[in-house]
């Protein structure tokens, strides 16, 4: 081979080399900036738009189950849980073992209330996961199938990894409370009201759980700030109907432990 031929096939191997580097970098390049700009409107709230961009990020890379995982949990936050579970469910095709996908999916059927499928998934991810969120949802997916002994099992693991929330805590007492555990879920929700960390919310569930412990004269006088005597009395009242409830599951429902955090 001649001089010039060398130079001639040389000088061809690095404009494919080039066109290839350029080819895999361009997708790349652009899925960044998607991603970087998908974050930033999902930290914003407007979790529809960063669904959006998520999307289009995870058509660059349809193999990368992190974009579809991200994908699914923007979808959740939108409110679009079963397209969420589509993007879920697709992550676990790609990687049956990703624990964070298996979370979304149990937490997508849990508000689409398919929660007998949710409780299968969810108890494999809590403890994989083990964070408080993921043994909330685990929790609240066994009180809404009727398993009191279960859900109160992992909001107590929820409550141990932040001892100091008063949602974890609320949670355990409402569990509790549905178990027939009376005086364990009293107990705790005067911890939780001595809170400085107590709102609104929180007082609302002593007055339901003192109710339900057939303290509804404690429930009337029991100081509760900002709480006006006609709202006290509607909950009390409200609280009332809810102990009438005889299916456990039902009576889940009705106490808000689908909605757990």
């Amino acid at each position: 081979m001649t001089a010039s031929l060398r130079t001639t096939a040389l000088l061809l191997a690095c404009m494919t080399l080039s066109a290839c580097t350029t080819t895999a970098v361009g997708p790349s390049g652009e899925q960044a900036r998607l991603l970087s700009l998908a974050d930033d409107i999902n930290q914003r709230g407007d979790h529809a738009t960063a669904a959006a961009m998520y999307e289009r990020a995870a058509e660059l890379t349809p193999e990368d189950p992190r974009l579809h995982v991200r994908l699914g949990n923007a979808r959740l936050a939108a409110g679009n849980a079963e397209a969420a579970k589509a993007s879920f469910r697709t992550a676990l095709r790609l990687d049956i073992e990703n624990a964070e996908a298996l979370l979304g999916l149990g937490t997508a059927q849990l508000q689409l209330g398919e929660a007998e499928s949710a409780v299968r998934n969810l108890s494999k991810a809590a403890p994989e996961i083990d964070t408080p969120v993921a043994w909330s949802r685990l929790g609240a997916a066994h009180a809404l199938v009727g398993q009191g002994e279960s859900a109160t099992h992992a909001f107590s693991r929820a409550a141990a990894l932040r001892p100091h929330d008063p949602d974890a805590l609320t949670n355990l007492a409402l569990a509790y409370s549905l178990a027939g555990e009376s005086a364990e879920a009293v107990e705790l929700m005067h911890q939780v009201s001595d809170s400085p960390l107590a709102e609104a919310r929180h007082f609302r569930n002593l007055v339901l759980v003192l109710v339900l412990a057939r303290e509804t004269e404690l429930a009337r006088s029991i100081a509760i700030p900002e709480m006006p005597a006609n709202e006290r009395q509607s909950l009390i009242e409200q609280a009332a109907r809810i102990g009438e409830i005889a299916d456990p599951a039902s009576r889940a429902r009705a106490m808000g432990l689908a909605m757990t955090r």
